[in-house]
């Protein structure tokens, strides 16, 4: 079977990678959900994090977490009546597909229990449900067996899948996805987005038999501004001090990434202030023509864009913050052009 062409942005939180999923919306041969953000890959819980626990630090115990923290994630993802959350997106099939790819992987399951069980719950339900029920049905039984003969079970798993065979399971579980997207294969790609972190692509390149990526860093101290000041997001610390720790650390990671044709990097502000570059970048990248291009500068607008930038001359913001920054973080500082 073919595979489907896949296209995604990463960045680092409000860093400008919006940009690229913009602009790629203006492609009439690009099915494009816009900025709604598929994570199931990258999240914790996801499916690297079920790569990691039972190709490469397998166990006969953790196998069984990382499965039941999947299938938390598969249910939360696939949202509730509230909000469909993925289901919306897959025609309603995300959590079927997600189980069918699941169950590729589980070699045994059974009703069973271990301490963990007890960890991963409130601790008032942990006291009611393993210590005192259990105790409660021992005394009721009128013996003395041991005490995990009475705690309540449910389902347990374990799993060991050579690597290639993990990865082949994935691209068959994108693809089958992406079959219900495109059924016609009437599109040249289907963009995703934030689908993978800025780092560590090469591992989840693994999951493709195509994939290209687009990553997107930005101006320190915009994205300071952005984050803390602006939207007061969790992810960014608002210490100066810290802050600058947090994206120096995140910066080095990019130090053990290996180049990759399949990975394009760049800059936030370059898109607006060298937007014929950016675009011929991005087109020659993913093989695109101008004749696809039908809906030029409908979502991406360098020119309205520009307002995102140099955010310290639109709002208040302490100078030792920004004098910290450029200070400690100038090499990632953007050389403005004077407008």
């Amino acid at each position: 079977m073919e595979t489907y062409k896949i296209v995604s942005c990463a960045g680092f939180g409000s860093s400008g990678s919006g940009v690229v999923t913009d602009y790629l919306r203006e492609f009439d041969s690009i099915k494009n959900f816009g900025d709604y953000e598929f994570r199931f890959l990258q999240d914790y819980g996801g499916v690297s994090t079920l790569e990691d626990a039972l190709v490469h630090n397998y166990h006969r115990l953790n196998s069984d977490i990382a499965i039941q923290n999947f299938i938390r994630y598969i249910e939360y993802q696939s949202g509730d009546f509230l909000n469909r959350r993925y289901e919306k997106f897959f025609g309603g099939k995300f959590r079927d597909i997600s189980y069918r790819f699941l169950e590729k992987l589980i070699d045994v399951k059974w009703d069973g229990y271990w301490e963990e069980y007890q960890i991963l719950e409130p601790q008032w339900i942990t006291i009611f449900k393993y210590k005192l029920y259990p105790r409660l049905l021992r005394l009721l039984h009128g013996n003395r067996h041991y005490i995990a003969r009475y705690v309540p079970r449910k389902p347990m798993y374990f799993s060991f899948p050579e690597r290639d065979y993990f990865c082949r399971c994935v691209k068959d579980y994108i693809n089958e996805l992406c079959e219900v997207i495109d059924p016609q294969r009437k599109y040249k790609y289907i963009f995703f987005d934030q689908l993978m972190p800025p780092t560590n692509i090469q591992r989840y390149e693994n999951y493709f038999d195509s994939l290209k990526v687009i990553v997107v860093d930005r101006d320190p101290r915009d994205y300071y501004i952005e984050n803390v000041l602006r939207w007061g997001e969790g992810w960014v610390p608002a210490d100066v001090d810290k802050y600058i720790q947090l994206y120096r650390g995140m910066r080095e990671q990019l130090k053990f990434e290996s180049a990759s044709k399949h990975v394009l990097r760049l800059k936030f502000e370059d898109a607006i202030f060298h937007y014929p570059d950016f675009a011929q970048q991005v087109m020659n990248f993913l093989d695109l023509t101008e004749s696809e291009h039908t809906l030029p500068l409908k979502y991406f607008n360098p020119s309205i864009s520009q307002n995102n930038t140099q955010l310290w001359n639109k709002r208040k913001v302490d100078k030792t913050i920004l004098s910290e920054i450029e200070k400690h973080l100038g090499e990632y500082c953007y050389d403005f052009p004077s407008l």
